[in-house]
């Protein structure tokens, strides 16, 4: 047991100089379990040394409350204890909160069974997009002075009549464009998947309903000049296009996430461009999961949404709206189009950071989030934007630490990872693990989203810097750490404190001084002490 964490908190206990108690926590309070075996003696001579008052037991299970000092800040504490040796696990008495959905206040949105099917209130709870992010609807365009889409329209083009007017002659590419973009939390009309973004309307079909690939292979290439993030491509044929294949691929080599409609064949047959690996191919569900009777499905198609009974806007006049009962896979695509575009604002450092590796990654969360369907007519599953969002917001932290002088195994020794702003500064979360046998540790941090200073430091060694890290999913790897030891008491210097406690244990098995981890405290730990001497940590 660290002697100096008595002292630690005692003086954060005296101050004269009063703090606010962190408002996430309990003040003062922590919740510890014991490693097994540390009899009720051992407990409270835990108790005094720390500092601490016994102020409840758990009733249905083996813990303990303590209660220091209302000042103290109980992260550090909690830090402590746990690299001291004698505890299963250490909390802060964390405040907790309802994980409420978010409600948007637009009109029909009791209309709209499918946003909470997909778990759309839930993750907008964390997160609803960025309005520097794009999302193309290639389809019929949109009919533009409609008063629940004109907020998030970009100016567009039509390609099918080679002009600067996109409008919607046949209300397709409408219905598609509110599903994933109508102007949200506006007390009027639909809610889309994505609340903020924004839309770029690119018309790929003449004005008397004609398409042409070469239309669509300029409307692509439209796009990824435009800088969308996202493609929604509602269309297709059942006849191979090798030609827009190269196009979707050079798209998505650009960091553009190709969504496309499976097909309403009800049959697993090819259909492009959904057909092809670059593309994520949306079957249509009911709300119940189940496929559309309509829909074609197949191992080689990615991920379902709903159809069948989705409200969006409609083309009749500048605030219409209706609802559609077909279950067509082109109203399922512009689901997961904007479920891409709000996700690619988590991945990305911002707009501009449009990069295959971003695709991808926002393609993972998609696909691997998905909730299995009945059937299993699809390769992973309906999608779950809740979710997604959730693990978007989860950045690991994987790597390997080398102590100095370690001879045994790493396996089960705690280590703890410090995450600071960049160039120093108090930390703003710390998260714990255990090495596996080999030193490799993996974690995580919830909603710390950009650059930031990572310090790491293993069960008695000081605190390693590893600066400048990337905090955005899919997470920070390769951490390669090696670590000094000798600060027994995590205090992050190597001084008289830790000399003590070696000389205190000497001769004895605590895993919390052995600081060459052959299981026993000896002159061997006591050499690493005065060899690193008065050193501290980053």
């Amino acid at each position: 047991m660290c002697l100096s964490i008595g002292q630690a908190v005692a003086q954060l206990g005296l101050r004269t100089r009063l703090e606010t108690p962190q408002a996430e926590y309990a003040p003062g309070q922590i919740i510890v379990m014991f490693r097994e075996g540390v009899s009720p003696v051992q407990r409270a001579w835990l108790r005094q040394v720390a500092g601490a008052q016994l102020a409840k037991r758990g009733r249905y299970a083996d813990y303990e409350l303590w209660q220091f000092s209302p000042y103290a800040d109980m992260r550090q504490i909690a830090a402590q204890l746990m690299r001291s040796g004698w505890f299963k696990a250490v909390d802060p008495n964390w405040r907790i909160e309802l994980a409420d959905p978010w409600t948007p206040n637009d009109t029909l949105y009791p209309q709209q069974p499918a946003l909470p099917v997909i778990g759309a209130p839930q993750a907008w709870g964390l997160w609803r997009g960025d309005n520097n992010f794009i999302a193309a609807i290639l389809d019929t365009g949109a009919r533009l002075d409609h008063q629940d889409l004109q907020p998030r329209l970009l100016p567009g083009y039509d390609f099918g009549n080679d002009d600067n007017d996109p409008s919607d002659p046949f209300g397709h590419g409408t219905f598609v464009t509110g599903i994933a973009g109508a102007a949200t939390n506006n007390a009027r009309g639909v809610a889309a998947v994505a609340p903020n973004g924004k839309i770029l309307p690119v018309k790929v079909f003449t004005d008397e309903g004609r398409g042409y690939l070469y239309d669509l292979i300029d409307g692509v290439n439209y796009a990824v000049a435009q800088g969308a993030h996202a493609i929604n491509l509602s269309l297709g044929s059942t006849s191979p296009m090798g030609t827009f294949e190269t196009t979707l691929n050079n798209a998505r080599n650009a960091g553009v996430v190709i969504v496309a409609a499976a097909g309403n064949g009800n049959n697993t047959n090819p259909f492009y461009p959904a057909w092809y690996p670059v593309c994520i191919a949306v079957a249509a569900c009911n709300l119940d999961g189940t496929r559309s009777s309509v829909s074609t499905f197949g191992s080689w198609v990615d991920v379902a949404a709903p159809s069948g009974d989705v409200y969006s806007t409609t083309y009749s006049n500048t605030n219409s709206y209706g609802r559609n009962m077909q279950g067509f896979t082109s109203y399922a695509a512009p689901f997961v189009t904007a479920q891409a575009t709000l996700l690619y604002s988590l991945v990305a450092d911002g707009p501009t950071d449009r990069s295959q590796a971003r695709a991808q990654a926002v393609r993972e969360l998609i696909e691997s989030t998905a909730t299995p369907v009945p059937g299993n007519y699809v390769a992973h599953g309906l999608i779950n934007l809740h979710a997604s969002v959730e693990k978007a917001l989860t950045v690991p932290v994987r790597g390997r630490v080398q102590i100095q002088g370690y001879a045994g195994s790493y396996n089960g020794r705690t280590v703890e990872v410090v995450l600071r702003p960049l160039g120093g500064g108090s930390a703003l979360a710390t998260a714990n693990g255990v090495l596996n046998s080999t030193g490799d540790f993996d974690l995580s941090f919830f909603n710390y989203l950009g650059y930031y200073d990572l310090a790491v430091r293993a069960q008695g060694t000081l605190l390693k810097r590893a600066p400048n890290a990337r905090m955005r999913y899919p997470g920070v790897s390769g951490l390669n750490l090696t670590l000094i030891p000798g600060d027994v008491n995590g205090d992050n210097v190597i001084d008289d404190a830790d000399l003590l406690q070696v000389l205190f244990n000497f001769g004895a098995n605590n895993p919390s001084v052995d600081l060459n981890g052959d299981n026993v405290i000896d002159d061997a730990d006591l050499l690493l002490i005065l060899f690193n001497f008065g050193q501290q940590g980053e």
